[in-house]
């Protein structure tokens, strides 16, 4: 595991972060990057997806700063997640009932928003378990593995700057990038 150590060292020098394995330090280091919490519970049934375990979370939270997500973004991401200007948006698509969300979604899908949801380790209440990060950011997945030590069951989208984080696949028994969904 010594190896695993200095993989994280460098990874933690690389992006500026602390070591961040409790739920609460996890929490702690989303806030200084200045996400606020976000309503699990209403909208549990959109963000439970295959990568996490409702049994396991402990919060979810969002980071809602365009300029910041925008400037963090890969080119894949800015590439994949900008809406067409001629692409007409309607909140009510899915019905007023579901507005919030799809709004929500909307902001997601444009580099608007980020949102995170965080899970405790199986084995403790304390420790961080794993987290999924829905929209475009790399960088978040890249920053909270590194300051946990946790490799997500979802690695979301890596490119070719994700080298630190591709190598900590392998100690953890997985292949480079390799998802991991719930059975």
């Amino acid at each position: 595991m010594a190896i695993y150590d200095m993989l994280l060292s460098e990874a933690r020098e690389h992006f500026g972060v602390q070591p961040a394995v409790t739920c609460t330090d996890a929490i702690s280091l989303l806030y200084s990057l200045g996400a606020v919490p976000f309503d699990f519970d209403t909208h549990r049934d959109d963000l439970i997806d295959e990568f996490v375990d409702p049994s396991l979370v402990v919060g979810a939270y969002t980071l809602a700063e365009p300029s910041l997500l925008r400037r963090r973004a890969t080119p894949e991401e800015i590439e994949n997640f900008t809406a067409s200007p001629d692409e007409k948006f309607d909140p009510l698509e899915y019905g007023g009932d579901r507005a919030e969300w799809t709004l929500l979604a909307r902001e997601v899908e444009t580099l608007a928003r980020l949102m995170v949801v965080l899970e405790r380790d199986r084995e403790s209440e304390e420790l961080l378990g794993n987290f999924r990060v829905y929209g475009a950011g790399q960088w978040l997945r890249e920053t909270l593995w590194a300051a946990s030590g946790v490799v997500p069951r979802d690695p979301g989208a890596p490119s070719a700057e994700s080298e630190l984080f591709g190598r900590a696949f392998a100690h953890v028994g997985r292949e480079r990038f390799e998802a991991v969904p719930l059975q």
